[in-house]
């Protein structure tokens, strides 16, 4: 669509595709290689990619008033029928607020990655909005006067977010078992976040 690092176009395919190199190069599964080097050392023992049929306690069910064709209906139901048979590099992965908050330490606690890669992994690097950039899966943002890092994501009775403050050390995590009620928490915060 254009030369690398000019324009921003988000996809999902994209990750796919980095889902399947990551397959290639490391020999695992992408559920077996994300677990061992991303969630064990982070501590996230509730986060995982789990089929859909599969029993988990405490999962929480998303509710949707979306039909399969993404059409509004009005009437809430389950997503159950919506989600993907298995989460992967693009998405339908499950956590918790609690998992979340373990990554942003693990993350910026250099047990993840180093600094120097830890700032190349989350400095923004093609424009994406006033104040907003994207970097290598977080947008890097000035919100409130304050640099925000962080990742958002949505489907039919989904939606959540995580934003990492590097400076104060603050973290937002929102999940949300609707469609966009997390959206709202969102909006409340880029009016009242203090600078």
């Amino acid at each position: 669509m254009f030369p690398p690092g000019e324009q921003f176009s988000y996809s999902n395919a994209g990750y796919v595709v980095l889902g399947l190199v990551i397959e290639q190069l490391s020999g695992q599964s992408y559920d077996d290689y994300v677990r061992a080097h991303v969630f064990e050392p982070a501590g996230m023992t509730a986060t995982s990619a789990f089929d859909v049929d599969e029993e988990v306690p405490d999962l929480a069910l998303g509710y949707t008033t979306q039909d399969a064709a993404g059409e509004e209906t009005g009437v809430l139901h389950p997503n159950t029928d919506l989600m993907p048979g298995r989460g992967f590099a693009a998405g339908g992965g499950y956590s918790t607020a609690g998992d979340l908050l373990r990554f942003r330490h693990a993350l910026y606690g250099g047990r993840l990655l180093g600094p120097e890669s830890v700032a190349l992994l989350t400095t923004g690097r093609v424009e994406v909005g006033p104040a907003a950039s994207y970097a290598y899966g977080f947008f890097d943002r000035v919100q409130g006067g304050r640099r925000v890092v962080g990742h958002g994501g949505g489907a039919p009775g989904v939606c959540s977010s995580l934003s990492m403050y590097p400076e104060t050390g603050h973290t937002v995590v929102i999940l949300s078992n609707t469609d966009a009620d997390c959206l709202a928490v969102l909006d409340h915060l880029k009016e009242h976040t203090p600078a």
